[in-house]
């Protein structure tokens, strides 16, 4: 519980700090230099200990492997972006497609088995 917590208040601190630095409001309180490394630090901290504490049981294999997958692409391209390295938009981009997907994955669409219940005439009811 305490991890889930300071994960918590890591992604908080995170957001206030990319908000600093993608929009400008606030930069009169901390330096863009401090902005960039807290965003970066408390980013990684609340992306590992999510990481580490999420429940598989929750959701299927398929959208955790994407969500995760996608969360990490886009935190990558955020620092390439802050870093101002080249192809940090397409790795942005890709990064909120993959995480943009991993919703679309429902445990309806990853498992075809048939649902009988519904059926109004069951063979097994006739005999």
């Amino acid at each position: 519980m305490l991890i889930k917590r300071i994960a918590s208040f890591s992604f908080a601190v995170a957001f206030l700090m990319g908000i600093i630095l993608f929009t400008g409001y606030g930069r009169q309180y901390i330096s863009l230099p401090n902005a960039r490394i807290v965003f970066m630090i408390s980013g990684a901290v609340a992306l590992v200990l999510n990481l580490f504490t999420f429940q598989s049981s929750k959701h299927n294999t398929v959208f955790s492997f994407f969500y995760w997958a996608g969360s990490i692409i886009l935190f990558t391209g955020l620092i390439f972006q802050l870093m101002a390295w080249k192809y940090s938009q397409t790795i942005v981009f890709a990064g909120l497609g993959i995480t943009g997907i991993s919703f679309f994955l429902t445990p309806d669409l990853m498992d075809q088995k048939n649902d009988e219940s519904e059926l109004l005439d069951r063979p097994e009811d006739h005999t």
